[in-house]
C-alpha cells in the first residue's frame, strides 16, 4: 500500500517547471512592461511638432531663409515649408522630406526625428557635446580676460584725465603766480620751471588725444565688446 504523504508530497521546490506553473496559476503571467503612453494621436501631434522645430533649426544651422531652403528641398515656395516648421498641419509630414532635408542640411535623422541632439552624421555620440563644453570653458575664459581689459583701460583712462586736469591746474598757477608777481621772470630758475611745465602740459595734451582717440576706434570699444559677450 503506497504511502498517502507520497501520493500528497509537494514536490521539491527547486524544481523551477513546478514553480512557474505554480505562479502562473496564481498570478498570471507577468505584465509586459509600457513603453509608449498615450494615444498614437497624440504621439504623432508631438512628433510632427519635434520634426518642425528640428527642420527650423537644421535651416538655421545652415544660414539658409526659408524660402532659399524651400526650393532646395523641392518646393515652389516657401509656404508649405513654413506649415512643416510651423507645425500647422499636423496630419503629416512627407517622409521624403525628411530624407531631402537630411542630406540639404547635412544633418542626421535622428536629430530630425529627436532621437539625438546631435546635428552632425557620422559623429561618435558624446563630441558635440564635449565641443559645446570645450567652447563654453573657452568663452568664460576670454569673457574673463576681457573684463579684465576693460577694467585696465577704464583706470589707465582715468589716472590720464587727473594727470591731464593737475597739470592745467599747475599751468594756471603759475600763470596766476607770474600775473600777481612781475619780477618772477627775473628771479633763477624761473625760465627752466616755466619751460618745463610747458613740456609737461605739450606732453599732457598729446596723451589725451591719443587717449580720446583709442576710444573713439570702435575696436577699442572695450565696453561695447565686453557687452556683446554676455
Amino acid at each position: 500500500m503506497a504511502d498517502a504523504a507520497t501520493e500528497t508530497e509537494m514536490p521539491d521546490a527547486t524544481h523551477s517547471d513546478w514553480l512557474e506553473n505554480v505562479l502562473m496559476a496564481e498570478d498570471g503571467p507577468p505584465p509586459a512592461p509600457v513603453l509608449f503612453v498615450g494615444t498614437q494621436k497624440a504621439e504623432q501631434l508631438a512628433l510632427v511638432r519635434v520634426i518642425g522645430d528640428r527642420l527650423r533649426q537644421a535651416r538655421e544651422l545652415c544660414n539658409l531663409s526659408q524660402s532659399v531652403a524651400a526650393k532646395r528641398l523641392g518646393y515652389s515656395n516657401s509656404s508649405k515649408l513654413s506649415k512643416v516648421e510651423g507645425a500647422t498641419d499636423t496630419n503629416s509630414v512627407p517622409l521624403w522630406l525628411i530624407l531631402r532635408a537630411a542630406k540639404v542640411y547635412e544633418v542626421s535623422i535622428d536629430f530630425l526625428f529627436g532621437l539625438t541632439d546631435e546635428w552632425e552624421t557620422d559623429v561618435p555620440r558624446g563630441t558635440q557635446e564635449w565641443l559645446l563644453n570645450v567652447w563654453q570653458k573657452l568663452r568664460e575664459r576670454d569673457m574673463a580676460a576681457l573684463d579684465h581689459l576693460h577694467r585696465e583701460v577704464m583706470a589707465v583712462s582715468q589716472h590720464t584725465a587727473a594727470l591731464v586736469a593737475g597739470v592745467r591746474e599747475a599751468a594756471e598757477g603759475l600763470s596766476t603766480y607770474r600775473a600777481r608777481n612781475p619780477g618772477f621772470d627775473e628771479t633763477p630758475a624761473s625760465a627752466t620751471l616755466a619751460g618745463r611745465l610747458e613740456r609737461l602740459q605739450a606732453d599732457a595734451g598729446d596723451a589725451d588725444t591719443a587717449l580720446k582717440r583709442f576710444h573713439r576706434n570702435p575696436r577699442h570699444d572695450t565696453t561695447k565688446i565686453f557687452s556683446e559677450g554676455e
